[in-house]
């Protein structure tokens, strides 16, 4: 789209909470449309281009600088070229959390095409760019590519995220998960940060104790002479447990 508007940005983003930037569409390609809350990114200035959008702000919650930069990169190796060493020379100026996201339109590996020709020039062009911006490439989980001709007859990974070590060292669980693909010919990307709870700390045993004699003789006379008042039985096993756990140093 050439032009966007308010209601049609509500309509997507679920209500008026929000601040905005676009990149308007050349003819039937490019268009880049950056949302976000106000409440979780201030915005101190922008770079607009055909191919990108960079937001120079700050993360509230953490108080950080960040760099956000949004790329719908062109088809042209040439063009690519020049984007991805214009792209490199403003993160490896910025002082903060950088994020480079989006369709970069160019894969990184033979393994990320499927269908189509794969070129090791634009490849190794890419992956440099990677290198010398010192970037972090956040894996996929859920699908291998994220771009499908409507013949579902060739596939690419085109669309991936990039961050520094500040950013994974301010959001050490980032996980993107490729989503299911509808309206576009490409899959939605969910960047999210998932804490994992695995509970308490399992019960460690090793089972070279077996080979101390005497070992079995001790855990089995311990067992027996613990003394505990409970009528439930799962519960009184599980304080067997740790008793045995302070008893012996296990786990």
């Amino acid at each position: 789209m050439d032009c966007i508007s308010e209601i049609e940005i509500k309509a997507l983003w679920g209500n008026y909470s929000f601040e905005y930037i676009f990149s308007e569409a050349v003819g039937a390609s490019g268009g880049i449309l950056c949302v976000w809350d106000p409440c979780y990114f201030s915005k101190d200035h922008h770079i607009l281009s055909d191919n990108f959008v960079a937001l120079y702000g700050t993360w509230i919650p953490k108080r950080e600088k960040v760099l956000l930069i949004s790329i719908y990169a062109p088809q042209s190796v040439t063009s690519k070229r020049i984007l991805w060493d214009y792209i490199a020379s403003l993160v490896c100026r910025w002082n903060g959390l950088c994020m480079v996201m989006g369709d970069f339109n160019e894969v990184r590996c033979k393994e990320d095409r499927l269908g189509s020709v794969f070129n090791v020039q634009g490849a190794n062009e890419f992956n440099g760019f990677v290198s010398n911006s010192e970037l972090i490439e956040i894996q996929l989980e859920g699908f291998t590519f994220t771009w499908t001709h409507p013949s579902f007859k060739k596939m690419s990974k085109l669309d991936r995220f990039f961050v520094n070590d500040g950013m994974l060292s301010s959001f050490p669980h980032l996980s993107a998960v490729c989503l299911d693909r509808h309206l576009s010919d490409h899959r939605p990307i969910l960047l999210r940060e998932v804490f994992t709870d695995y509970g308490p700390t399992p019960f460690r045993f090793y089972h070279a104790w077996f080979r101390f004699e005497g070992f079995d003789q001790m855990v089995f006379t311990t067992w027996n002479n613990i003394a505990l008042d409970d009528r439930n039985v799962m519960i009184r096993f599980k304080k067997n447990f740790n008793f045995s756990k302070r008893r012996f140093g296990f786990g």
